[in-house]
């Protein structure tokens, strides 16, 4: 029992577990400053207390799943399991009370879940299982009946049949049986932020995975018609968000109020920052500025300087997963490790563009430095399984460096024991 306690500590990946807990760390200080002024109820500490438990909690579910089994997850009960489960919680968003107009949170009481944070991990799980099982040719759960039953109905007897097989297996069949279902409902809430999010991460896992060049080339295309679709279908309030990117004040006390509120604090803070708790724009002239906009406050409150050591420790998040993921010895556990360090590229990315007047402000949370604990907790467990991989990777190169070592030794061994015996 100790020496297996003494083997997964040797194992275990520090790198992963400190980072995130300085992440959290600087999260916790920044969602107190921010949020210490909540709508004239000064020195407000609840968002700082609860924070602060959503902490420990996060801590408990990165150390349990680090010591479970990634491949868990990967069951086709375990699949089937999280996909209704996700799918279900999304559905009932449909019936909840509307918050900043989407339908897109469910109220448990303590605390609000938004689902769409679940569904990225699943989505992530199914699409990484998928090209797994399709490399390996062995299909099962729900995606690999659908997979049988379409090879069944069309003979490869053609070469446009097998092109049009081939373009189904890369891209219909994970598309429509893993992402439409999830895509429909969040159409409905609208949270049209959280359904580009599953966008991208699908397509860098099917770049990573290694898509054929010719599909790449019917993606883009395909994608650039979808946009210019959605361009001319926005609506006006959708129209307002966009506009304001490139000219806030044209409705500066409304769509653009926020950017402009942002971008005063980037600019107030400059290199080193204004000070730890000095920030002028919190005190009600930046909206919930402990959740979307903490980025902003950062930048006031400790500059240029405090923004690159956060994006610096959440690259650092990432380019260890793609790390890992490039260590990983199966499909499955290489696009899981990559998968996730692409949400928190992604959502990193999309944060910083909206606070900055990139992109227009669509709701996406800093992984491990916005407030609240449904992001963390999941962003938690997701980090946690990486760190699974990463364990089972050392492992896995460990066992091999002794069985080179070994058989090294017989070899040393063995031309000792014939030099011996000529003599």
């Amino acid at each position: 029992m100790q020496s297996k306690f003494k083997e997964k500590r040797a194992f275990f990946d520090y790198r992963l577990f400190f980072t995130m807990l300085i992440l959290m760390a600087i999260s916790t200080v920044m969602v107190y400053s921010a949020s210490v002024w909540n709508g004239g109820d000064y020195a407000n500490t609840s968002f700082f207390e609860k924070q602060l438990m959503f902490d420990v909690m996060a801590i408990v579910v990165f150390l349990f799943v680090a010591h479970l089994n990634h491949e868990t997850f990967r069951g086709p009960l375990a699949r089937l399991g999280l996909y209704l489960i996700t799918f279900g919680m999304l559905t009932a968003t449909l019936f909840a009370a509307p918050l900043n107009g989407a339908r897109a949170w469910l109220n448990f009481g303590i605390f609000l879940i938004q689902p769409i944070e679940l569904c990225k991990f699943v989505l992530v799980i199914g699409l990484a299982n998928y090209f797994d099982q399709k490399h390996k040719g062995q299909m099962n759960g729900v995606i690999g009946i659908v997979h049988h039953f379409i090879h069944r109905q069309i003979a490869p007897d053609s070469s446009g049949k097998r092109i049009l097989l081939s373009f189904t297996d890369w891209i219909l069949i994970p598309m429509t049986v893993l992402l439409a279902p999830y895509a429909i409902i969040i159409r409905m809430q609208p949270d049209d932020g959280g359904l580009f999010i599953l966008l991208l991460i699908s397509a860098m896992i099917l770049f990573a995975v290694g898509l054929p060049r010719g599909y790449i080339a019917v993606a883009i295309v395909f994608a650039s018609g979808v946009g210019l679709y959605a361009w001319n279908n926005f609506s006006a309030n959708q129209m307002e968000r966009i506009q304001a990117i490139f000219n806030p004040f044209l409705d500066a006390e409304g769509k653009g109020y926020q950017l402009i509120n942002s971008v005063i604090s980037i600019a107030h803070g400059g290199f080193f920052g204004v000070g730890l708790g000095n920030s002028f724009q919190k005190y009600g002239y930046l909206p919930e500025p402990e959740t979307d906009y903490i980025m902003s406050i950062i930048s006031e409150e400790l500059g240029f300087v405090g923004v690159l050591v956060v994006l610096g420790l959440l690259f650092f998040l990432m380019w260890q997963g793609a790390l890992i993921a490039r260590q990983s010895a199966s499909i499955y556990s290489s696009m899981v490790a990559f998968g996730i360090s692409s949400i928190i590229f992604i959502q990193t990315g999309i944060n910083i563009g909206a606070m900055s007047g990139l992109f227009p402000g669509t709701g996406v949370t800093l992984p491990f430095i916005s407030y609240g604990g449904s992001s963390l907790l999941v962003m938690s467990t997701m980090l946690g399984v990486v760190a699974n991989i990463s364990m089972q990777n050392k492992h896995r190169i460990a066992y091999h460096k002794e069985v080179q070592e070994a058989r090294k030794m017989s070899v040393t061994s063995s031309l000792l024991k014939g030099g011996a015996s000529v003599d």
